[in-house]
């Protein structure tokens, strides 16, 4: 593309011409500073000697909040004097002052502090917080910092405790029900499954609606491996990339929900982004921390079965008497294992005033309830930080190793999956009898599948299917970054950083002789493997200015930045040719072509180039302006009449407590607003006008071309926001509340279309998705003599809209579901909305319509009936944590309101009779229809099954469960020699406060946009209980 290298030139020249300034400028800039500085001298010497005036020494230091965050904007200033100054960004300052001079050092919401200074000059103050820290530093996009009081959007911030007191393979998980307006959903998928997380509501019909993830301002790669396919036949989102990441390394996470907050990052942040701030060395002595957690987890919730009716002779469905089986009792439950989540990590921190280094290393060993299903995990992260040219050049080098390992993750469906057999597992049969999944076949030398039940519903012998059908993922990940800040002077910084994002994943599917058909493809067994390897390189160079002007404040942060991903997969898969079970490529029946004995291949290739601008205007720290402007050069769009777009926002805030009294209990109010126009480009290689699809008679591709509209566009999302953040009771009480509004458009759609000029489908881009809601998070902080108490609350409510979809306003689109039920988007609905197509038969009056057998009827529906949303109204979190002389106690409670979820596996098990439910319906002599009685196996045969009534089937998504729990003690270092210990007691899911659903309805099968709220065999979420032991020296 002519712009990308006009625009890569441009960063280029950027960076060399700020190098030569800061360069040739350097004595200048030496002179202006020293200028600057003696400014307050000669008011010093109004009244005092030349004698005492050289006795002046250059003052500098740093000042930190008692959680070792700098903070921007404290004063200091020199007792007794008119020398004083302001900290910047970094919590640096610096001015000339009498040697024996004593600092003043004050700041909203602390204690303000006198320090003597030193002889050296250099100084670190750390204020005492005067009851409940204001966060005044927030991290926001690009690594920017920014005072609290001048953002004019929502950030909200959690520290490393939050993710390290219970621990989840994937640390996202950790953060459910600790931050408003964000969605957080465990897959199904077990240990190291991927999650779901979606801020104020889906935006994007088309595109994935997952947030972005930033580490330490740089965005990275978060690919998922394993398949996110939704349907009733499989559905195993397998691990993914921001699971890689050791929580142990996170120091704390912002999370930036509005597009404002992110709209520096352009087209990659229109859905929100997770910015994670990591680790690094710290001055002073060696520091070595050791941590310890083991985590064990069982099934939270299962389908209610029965066990009091048997099978018939030669059935597989349990309609026989009521007799106990020969064999003993069957629970489902014994199934399955205790879980296990094993994770330790060692880190060592070290530093002096000019050099910082940061080392850990930390595995992870987790093994699911399903036999068979393994997660591992191996981390090494070392970050070290150099000083140089007498502070004015920055050096941070970050390197981080993982080597990741998954095997059969697995979420629901009837593929791959053991619990269809489990569940419906006849009860008048030995199930002890299957535990041998396999036995010796003289006649084909082999072990095969022992199995005599049939394949119905793709049942197999579940241990078969987790020991010899195996799907495993092994990805070998380093990333290095490297940022370099060279400080021209006390108001500008030019600062240029570079990540390397580089993964090596090798997938195998491994599938054993004696396999049904479906599957293997072969009765000498089936063999698929892939070679991924998954590229990003991001730069970016900014120009950072932060100086005040009397009254006036400015910090600006002016730049460029470039990244490339490349994702490319090469692989086969199909069936054996003999020898039986010899699973390597060379195996593979090449010869027998057909759509699922063929190559794999995936090659996608894309290129942002990106100018941005962020302005922030102050006056008298109490008025704020903020602009922010980026363009974006899209490789998605090239070719089309529009490469180029432009993403503006703007915000203003003010802090009325600085500016008008109010009353005493009112410590700090703010109130703030912004606009913002974020995109979201369309998928790479669509503007292309090739495209292939494999023909299996001929084992080649062929090509396909779509028709296309005048030119492409990215999705446009506009939004604004406002909000109001207080503090009370001399800052004890929090309370920050946002209301806000989304319109996202140019949605892309393919449709078929009647074939002209050769098409038989094309591109549109329409649509307007609307979400508006509101976000509060309100938090009180008390101490009682030695027990302290911390307590939070949020709540979030988001309503998500279709204001238009398709030109024809009668049209419709179908995003999948299960048999009978589908989400279907229309004019006015949600995403989320399910109809059903099947219903019961009913008479001229409304009744149930009831044939000459005394039995229902089911009816197909001409027009699908709305049955509700998927989408929750609202979602809560509260929380308490407690201190008491080194103890620690706390809990959180989750509630989610409104929404629906479909169970097809409660369908199936009452039609294979093995629920509670057919048992007391049996029980009860059948079901009540009509005021009469109807045989319970004939009403089930209608109402349940693969497709059932889904009226019978739907069920209320709101729940209410006790989230965490943990119990600790920090033994006081007297005891062990200068070392610190805590011991603690964890649990997750402990119960359920309130749920209707036969299932977790807060588990999802996919991490996508559909297929939420969809229950068919879903694997159960995990309660877990475990213990942690840290060890700091």
């Amino acid at each position: 593309m002519k712009k990308e290298r006009i625009l890569t030139t441009a960063v280029f020249l950027l960076g060399l011409g700020s190098t030569m300034y800061a360069a040739d400028t350097k004595s200048g800039s030496d002179a202006s500073v020293n200028g600057q500085k003696e400014t307050a001298k000669p008011l010093e010497l109004k009244n005092n000697s030349v004698q005492q005036a050289q006795s002046n020494i250059k003052v500098s230091g740093i000042v930190y909040d008692n959680l070792n965050e700098p903070i921007i904007g404290a004063t200091v200033r020199v007792k007794g004097t008119q020398i004083a100054a302001v900290t910047d960004l970094d919590g640096k300052f610096s001015f000339n002052a009498p040697q024996h001079g004593t600092l003043v050092v004050s700041y909203i919401g602390h204690k303000t502090q006198e320090v003597a200074i030193p002889a050296n000059g250099n100084v670190t103050i750390t204020l005492e917080s005067e009851s409940r820290q204001i966060e005044e530093v927030v991290v926001t996009a690009l690594g920017i910092k920014r005072s609290e009081k001048a953002l004019s959007y929502n950030v909200q911030k959690v520290g490393n405790e939050n993710l390290t007191t219970v621990k989840s393979t994937n640390f996202m998980n950790s953060l459910n029900g600790k931050i408003a307006g964000i969605n957080i959903n465990a897959s199904a998928a077990g240990m190291g499954g991927a999650t779901r997380v979606v801020m104020r509501g889906p935006k994007s019909i088309t595109q994935s609606n997952q947030a972005l993830y930033v580490i330490d301002g740089v965005p990275i790669t978060n690919t998922s491996h394993g398949g996110e396919s939704s349907s009733m036949y499989a559905s195993q989102p397998g691990s993914e990339g921001i699971a890689d990441i050791n929580p142990e390394d996170i120091e704390s996470i912002s999370v930036l929900s509005g597009p404002a907050a992110a709209a520096l990052y352009g087209s990659a942040a229109a859905q929100g982004v997770i910015m994670i701030t990591t680790k690094k060395g710290k001055e002073g002595k060696v520091s070595v921390t050791v941590s310890h957690s083991s985590q064990f987890a069982n099934p939270f919730i299962m389908p209610e079965f029965q066990n009091s009716y048997i099978n018939k002779p030669g059935d597989i469905k349990s309609w026989g008497s009521k007799t106990p089986s020969t064999y003993g009792a069957y629970d489902p439950k014994g199934f399955f294992n205790i879980g296990s989540n094993i994770q330790n990590n060692i880190s060592l921190t070290a530093g002096t005033d000019k050099n910082q280094t940061y080392l850990s290393v930390g595995t992870t060993n987790a093994s699911g309830i399903l036999p068979n299903n393994r997660y591992d995990r191996y981390n090494v992260t070392f970050r070290n930080s150099t000083s140089m040219l007498n502070d004015k050049l920055t050096l941070d080098f970050n390197f981080n190793y993982i080597n990741e390992a998954d095997r059969n993750l697995t979420a629901q469906g009837q593929y791959f999956n053991p619990l269809t057999s489990v569940y419906l597992f006849p009860r008048g049969e030995s199930f002890d009898a299957v535990r041998t999944f396999e036995l010796y076949d003289a006649t084909r030398g082999i072990y095969v599948q022992n199995w005599n039940f049939g394949d119905a519903l793709k049942m197999q012998n579940p241990y078969w299917v987790t020991n010899r059908m195996v799907r495993e993922n092994k990805k070998s990940r380093y990333m290095l970054s490297g940022s370099l800040k060279y400080k021209v002077n006390d108001w500008l910084d030019i600062t240029g950083r570079l990540r390397y994002d580089d993964a090596s994943t090798k997938q195998e599917d491994k599938r054993y002789a004696s396999t049904i058909d479906l599957f293997a493809h072969s009765k000498y067994g089936y063999y698929g493997y892939g070679k991924i390897n998954d590229q990003s390189l991001y730069g970016d160079l900014m120009a950072n200015i932060n100086k005040s002007f009397d009254v006036y404040s400015l910090s600006a942060n002016i730049g460029g930045s470039f990244s490339r991903t490349k994702y490319d997969l090469t692989g086969y898969q199909g069936g054996l040719k003999a020898p039986s079970n010899l699973f390597t490529p060379n195996a593979i029946d090449y010869g027998m072509v057909t759509n699922d004995n063929r190559p794999i291949y995936d090659l996608h290739k894309h290129n942002i180039n990106s100018v941005f601008a962020n302005v922030e205007l102050g006056w008298k720290s109490m008025l704020y302006l903020t602009l922010t402007g980026r363009n974006d050069w899209d490789s998605a769009l090239d070719g089309t009449s529009n490469e180029s777009f432009f993403y503006p926002s703007v915000g203003a805030s003010a802090v009325v407590s600085s500016m008008v009294q109010l009353p005493r209990f009112i410590n700090y109010l703010k109130v703030r607003g912004s606009w913002a126009s974020v995109g979201s480009a369309i998928s790479p290689n669509i503007t292309s006008p090739w495209r292939y699809t494999y023909n299996p008679a001929s084992g080649t591709y062929s090509t396909v071309t779509y028709k296309f509209p005048t030119t492409f566009y990215p999705e446009r999302t506009n939004s604004w926001e406002a909000g109001i953040s207080a503090r009370f009771l001399n800052n004890a009480l929090t309370f920050d509340v946002t209301v806000y509004q989304s319109n996202t458009r140019k949605q892309t759609f393919l449709r078929s279309i009647p074939p002209t000029d050769g098409f038989t489908q094309e591109y549109i881009q329409t649509g307007n998705v609307r979400n508006r809601g509101i976000e509060l998070a309100i938090g009180y902080n008390r101490n009682f003599g030695d027990l302290s108490w911390n307590t939070s609350f949020t709540y979030s409510a988001n309503r998500n809209k279709i204001i238009k979809l398709l030109d024809d306003e009668n049209e419709v689109l179908k995003q999948g579901g299960l048999s009978g039920a589908e989400i279907i988007l229309k004019k006015g609905g949600t995403m989320g909305d399910v109809y059903m197509t099947t219903d019961f038969a009913r008479d001229a009056e409304g009744n149930i319509a009831v044939d000459d057998k005394k039995g229902v009827l089911q009816t197909n529906l001409n027009n699908p009936l709305y049955r509700g949303s998927v989408l929750p109204k609202a979602n809560i979190g509260f929380s308490n944590e407690f201190a008491w002389k080194g103890f620690n106690f706390g809990f959180l409670i989750t509630a989610r309101f409104g929404g629906i979820v479909l169970s097809q596996t409660q369908a199936i098990l009452d039609s294979y009779g093995v629920s509670k439910a057919s048992a007391v319906a049996r029980d009860n002599g059948g079901i009540a229809v009509n005021g009469g009685r109807v045989n319970t196996e004939s009403y089930y045969s209608v109402v349940g099954g693969d497709n059932p009534i889904w009226s019978e089937y739907i069920y209320s998504a709101t729940n209410a469960r006790l989230q965490e729990a943990h119990i600790g003690y920090t033994f006081p270092k007297k005891f062990l020699k200068g070392a610190e210990l805590s011991l603690g007691l964890t649990a997750n899911n402990l119960f359920f406060i309130y749920n209707k659903a036969p299932f977790d309805p807060e588990a999802v099968a996919s991490t996508g946009t559909y297929y939420q709220g969809f229950d068919y065999f879903m694997q159960p979420s995990l309660r877990t209980i475990g213990f942690n032991v840290k060890v700091k020296f």
